[in-house]
């Protein structure tokens, strides 16, 4: 597998993560496969705490034994990505 292919496996492994451990929980793959993914702001229904999601991330990096670069990169994607919001929605 190339660098980016490798890169974009340990990307769906956290969002599999994070997906888990947010409120609700939520099965990734299962999401991607009903197109719940495919809506917009679909990430915002769900809530996981910023500081979990950078430890998941650190984890993951150092698990895969990431240099800096791709590490950061990771970070990048997942943030800016769709990950769980680290805000609670006011009722």
């Amino acid at each position: 597998m190339n660098k980016e292919g490798m890169l974009w496996e340990i990307c769906m492994d956290i969002y599999r993560q994070v997906f888990k451990e947010a409120e609700p929980s939520g099965d990734f793959d299962k999401m991607i496969k009903s197109g719940e993914t495919k809506k917009d702001e679909f990430y915002m229904n769900y809530y996981l705490p910023d500081k979990r999601l950078m430890e998941i991330i650190d984890i993951h990096c150092r698990r895969n034994k990431m240099s800096r670069y791709d590490s950061k990169t990771i970070k990048n994607e997942i943030v800016i990505g769709c990950s769980p919001t680290g805000c609670r929605k006011r009722i």
